[in-house]
């Protein structure tokens, strides 16, 4: 039985090897997360982590009204250029990062020593407009005090009374820093790949074969429909396994290329890390994988199968976009949610944080015994001659 179950198992895994669809899933989708993620940091990082005295390049209307700001502007780095006609609609289209407006009545307000209005336009729901508005506000609240100081000085007061508290921010982020805040949208990329690696080998397997007819005849050899059921089922978990390695093996090239070797990622995901990865994760692949198998073989055609297993990640993949902005602490509980323990243990993992063999062997159990149970559904439906050749 069992050398007909691997006959059955070889034959599927070399002919979806074949099968462009098959080593699309298998190989190029699990890229795409880490490839997606990399140009996110790459971006992000770019910006952050930019000199923070480079030159820039800042629209000014009015700017004529106030010389001694345009000055001082230049002494800090920024280089003023004329403000577009409507400043608002420029902003919001994203033509400029910002515009600082200069009021009409800023030089006689100023000469006359009384608080002179500077309005700094800008988009707050772009990043760039966010951190223009940073440097923008630092550098005009120091102008802001300068004057000040100056003011009190020629009136023979101490500046330093109406200065109580002295602040000082130190930014030490870094690349390697800023790319460690992406290790919590890693976890359900690895989802999606679990739920994606084999999917298109479980759908071609069965309904493929019910719609090409190649199936009735394979059902006609001395192989009981459960053992035609495994071989099938272990070629599609193989794809699995093969999609997440892959994916773990880009994540680290990855976060090499966009962080260096001073990543906390690509220290830690290591072989002891990575075996770690996997083994959590098997559970969750005989999961998936029944799922799919169960799904092909009750629905009638590939079409139809493909619609309902192409909406199936989402589901386990929605509580690990959760965590990226809402994190919880893990307990014992979660660990009875199959993809969502998951998603914490992987964290916990790529952390380096302490994981609980409670919790894991909880986690493998709830998910194990619901994989095996589909498992036997499936082997089920294989029995039931109308869900095999798609009559219901």
């Amino acid at each position: 039985m069992w050398r007909s179950i691997f006959v059955v198992f070889a034959k599927e895994v070399v002919d979806n090897i074949r099968d462009r669809r098959s080593f699309l899933s298998a190989l190029v989708y699990p890229l795409l997360g880490p490839l997606l993620l990399g140009g996110m940091i790459s971006a992000v990082t770019g910006v952050v982590s930019d000199n923070p005295e480079r030159i820039v390049t800042l629209p000014v209307a009015g700017a004529e009204r106030a010389p001694h700001l345009m000055n001082y502007l230049a002494d800090r780095g920024i280089r003023v250029k004329p403000a577009p006609a409507d400043v608002t609609l420029a902003v919001q289209e994203g033509a400029v990062d910002s515009v600082l407006v200069i009021a009409p009545d800023h030089r006689e307000r100023f000469l006359a020593q009384r608080p002179a209005e500077v309005r700094l336009i800008v988009d707050s729901s772009r990043l760039p407009g966010l951190l223009s508005v940073s440097r923008m506000l630092k550098i005009l609240g120091d102008y802001n005090r300068r004057i000040g100081r100056q003011r009190l000085e020629g009136k023979g007061v101490d500046p330093r009374l109406a200065e109580p508290l002295k602040i000082k921010s130190v930014n030490v982020a870094n690349r390697a820093n800023l790319t460690d805040f992406f290790l919590f949208m890693v976890p359900p990329f690895i989802i999606f790949a679990i739920f994606l690696g084999g999917v298109y080998l479980a759908i071609d397997t069965t309904s493929g074969e019910r719609e090409r007819g190649t199936l009735e005849p394979l059902l006609l050899n001395p192989v009981a429909r459960w053992g035609l059921m495994l071989g099938k089922f272990l070629a599609a978990l193989l794809f699995t396994f093969v999609a997440v390695v892959v994916q773990l093996a880009a994540f680290k090239l990855t976060f090499l290329w966009v962080a260096g070797a001073e990543s906390n990622f690509f220290r830690a995901l290591d072989l002891r890390a990575t075996a770690a990865i996997l083994a959590v994760a098997l559970p969750l692949m005989v999961l998936a994988v029944s799922m799919q198998v169960v799904i092909a073989a009750i629905t009638r055609s590939f079409k139809e199968a493909q619609t309902y297993l192409g909406l199936l990640p989402l589901v386990p993949a929605i509580p690990g976009m959760v965590l990226v902005f809402a994190p919880v602490k893990s307990q014992l509980w979660m660990m009875a949610i199959p993809a969502f323990s998951q998603t914490l243990l992987f964290g916990q993992a790529l952390r380096d944080e302490t994981v609980s063999w409670a919790n894991v062997a909880t986690s493998g159990g709830v998910t194990g015994a619901l994989a095996l149970l589909l498992l036997y559904l499936a082997a089920r439906l294989y029995e039931r001659e109308e869900l095999v050749f798609g009559r219901r």
